[in-house]
């Protein structure tokens, strides 16, 4: 019986196919996955944009093809000097540092004479300082701003949710309000939704709902992320949103593709076959422009804002914030992996600074109307508003003040905001520091 054993256990090892070597074509398509989907159409968006140029000034063959690295310097300063829109526009200061690195990409992959180091400031110094002098120039212009989504206010949510277009009880409603949970509760980001599987969504046994991410912008599962495991939200079973989640799942066909967003019938469809959805993906197109649908048909003002996918977690995280939630908690839903990384999607900057100048304007200038006859127009006339406020430094005059020592001149001056206020409309000090501690 032993050595039968030993014959079975041989017979199951043996290689039962005959290796076959992979073409060109299947070694790029790998090589390409290890690439993330936004870095590829990046890289491809801006060859293609190169090559048009190089065509229209009468360049032979395509980039690939230049033998020397001189010739190769050349060509990319003359592209980056005149690169420009298609309709003709300046590009921002963010697109041209994206085609350096796009156009530094595809040249160390496919450049006939690759490796070539052409973000390496010494060995490519005319191109560099090219590239410097645009965007130096692009600023001066005004295009030097990076203007990414924007978020909604916490009145804005209430009124998306609340709108009629977004309530579930049609395919196009139901449809939007998930996208939203999920762009909002599970802050994925903007080329997340259009990737979201079916089967990353699992119901747990107290009735919640755990969502499964197996790869993301920050955990791509590479050689050098071996130890990286895949990362799980959890939905609260008495959260509202399960509801939906579950009667989304519901109207969905028994035999349909295993993508998230599936395409939602129309009024006929729906009372011919039961079901809400089409077994088919929606369109990329038509997931990516789902959040500026929502946006415009729920009457958001989306005058000189931008809303994109990403919004519902620039949203997410801003308010999450702003309640005072801790780094870790927002980075237990968003998946970042450095607190850092949160500074982008916190309130605008210039919005804080509105908010504290409003406060100080508030405190110290407001109902500033002052009379003629207590308006601060010289030393003495401080002297007076000191005087009234009884200050440490009693019925000083002009004299008594100047034979002060320093640290008899650096006592405190306990005043009510009147006097402050009045001090601060005079035109009396000069060459001197003011310090205002304010109590509340």
């Amino acid at each position: 019986m032993p050595p039968q054993k030993s014959q079975n256990k041989s017979k199951k090892n043996k290689k039962t196919f005959t290796y076959v070597a992979p073409t060109e074509e299947e070694i790029k398509s790998m090589q390409t996955a290890a690439r993330g989907k936004a870095t590829h159409n990046s890289t491809s968006t801006w060859i293609n944009a190169l090559e048009t140029f190089r065509k229209d000034i009468g360049l032979p063959g395509k980039i690939d093809d230049v033998n020397s690295k001189e010739e190769l310097e050349r060509q990319l300063v003359l592209f980056f000097v005149s690169c420009k829109q298609q309709n003709g526009a300046e590009y921002s200061v963010q697109s041209i540092k994206s085609a350096r690195f796009a156009i530094a990409r595809h040249i160390n992959t496919y450049s006939k004479i690759r490796p070539q180091e052409i973000t390496n400031k010494n060995i490519y110094s005319e191109l560099y300082n090219a590239i410097t002098g645009k965007i130096k120039l692009l600023t001066d212009q005004g295009l030097g701003e990076i203007h990414g989504a924007d978020a909604f206010t916490q009145d804005e949510i209430r009124k998306i949710i609340n709108h009629p277009t977004m309530q579930p009880d049609s395919p196009k409603g139901l449809i939007r309000r998930i996208f939203w949970h999920n762009a909002f509760e599970l802050a994925l980001r903007g080329g997340e939704h259009y990737n979201l599987k079916i089967q990353q969504f699992k119901k747990r046994k107290d009735g919640g709902i755990d969502v499964t991410f197996y790869r993301s912008k920050c955990n791509q599962r590479s050689l050098s992320e071996s130890n990286s495991k895949a990362e799980v939200i959890s939905i609260p079973a008495d959260n509202a949103v399960i509801q939906d989640y579950e009667l989304y799942f519901s109207k969905r066909p028994p035999i349909c593709e295993d993508a998230f967003y599936l395409q939602p019938c129309n009024n006929n469809e729906v009372e011919f076959t039961g079901y809400w959805f089409k077994s088919a993906q929606m369109g990329e197109k038509s997931v990516k422009g789902l959040m500026k649908e929502i946006a415009t048909i729920t009457e958001i003002d989306c005058d000189k804002r931008k809303f994109t996918n990403h919004s519902g977690r620039k949203t997410f995280i801003q308010i999450s914030k702003s309640e005072g939630i801790s780094d870790n908690d927002v980075m237990s839903v968003s998946r970042h992996k450095n607190p850092h990384s949160l500074a982008y999607y916190e309130r605008p900057k210039s919005i804080l600074q509105q908010n504290t100048l409003s406060q100080i304007n508030s405190l110290i200038y407001n109902d500033t109307s002052l009379s003629n006859d207590k308006t601060a127009n010289s030393f003495s006339s401080a002297l007076e508003i000191f005087n009234e406020s009884r200050s440490p430094l009693q019925q000083l005059n002009s004299n008594d003040l100047n034979e002060l020592n320093d640290d008899q001149q650096n006592q405190e001056i306990n005043g009510n905001d009147e006097t402050i206020k009045k001090i601060l409309h005079g035109n009396v000090f000069q060459n001197c520091n003011i310090t205002f501690n304010v109590n509340k």
